[in-house]
């Protein structure tokens, strides 16, 4: 009796720890439990993304009313590290892999870049595949901690009308992995884990974010109708 006791206990504390980890982004939450009432157990659980909401510095005024057409090219690598294209290109793809898992546009195509980001790329690109937005970025600064230290990542998202090259959207926002730690408690320990690609965990956490800003101002069937003007701005086209 005393035991199935202490294993509610152990259950109850274990929800506990787990509802206050977790991060809103497509990853899963994983835990496992070892030991037995000899012996301390030991808990481990995924380590979470520390991160503000995103800082928007431009935004629409208005609903768009409908879920528009947009390409998404790579974030630029601002930072000088080695093989910065790949790395942009992979970390971009998990970004615009939670994007499309939100269904917030009509078609969200990834067109992959010979060249890195500028805005008048960007445009010429979803003008050519006849999108009515073109999604970009930065990836502005990066730090890798492997899967036991501190991992940094922060990112810049830019929205353009392509039509009219006007600026949507303007959002940042960064996160951190922290490194791994155990807390210990009377009857058992926890222990935090980090995934083998923790800046992929936090591009897709960040991701997340911006895309509940997205969504919100997307609103699928409420506002205006298709056939009608769609966007209203704070910023005039600077092209």
């Amino acid at each position: 009796m005393l035991h199935r006791k202490l294993y509610l206990l152990l259950l109850l504390a274990l929800s506990l720890t787990v509802a206050c980890s977790r991060s809103p982004d497509d990853s899963f939450i994983d835990r496992e439990v070892t030991g037995d009432f000899g012996t301390p157990f030991q808990i481990q659980i995924d380590n979470h993304v520390r991160r503000q909401q995103p800082a928007i510095a431009v935004q629409p005024t208005a609903p768009c009313g409908h879920r528009p057409t947009a390409v998404f090219v790579p974030l630029r690598m601002r930072q000088e590290i080695s093989n910065a294209t790949s790395f942009s290109n992979q970390l971009s793809r998990q970004f615009w892999n939670v994007w499309l898992s939100l269904s917030a546009f009509h078609t969200l195509e990834f067109v992959q870049t010979s060249v890195p980001y500028t805005p008048e790329m960007a445009l010429q690109i979803a003008r050519m595949k006849g999108a009515e937005l073109c999604v970009g970025g930065y990836i502005d600064h990066y730090l890798d901690g492997g899967s036991g230290g501190t991992s940094t990542v922060s990112l810049s998202v830019e929205i353009y009308d392509a039509k009219r090259g006007v600026l949507v959207w303007s959002m940042a926002q960064g996160g951190m992995l922290e490194a791994r730690q155990v807390h210990d408690f009377y009857l058992f320990s926890v222990a935090e884990r980090n995934p083998g690609d923790p800046a992929g965990l936090i591009a897709r956490s960040l991701a997340w974010d911006m895309g509940q800003k997205i969504l919100k101002w997307v609103n699928p069937g409420v506002g205006r109708g298709k056939g009608q003007e769609t966007f209203s701005f704070f910023k005039k086209s600077a092209f």
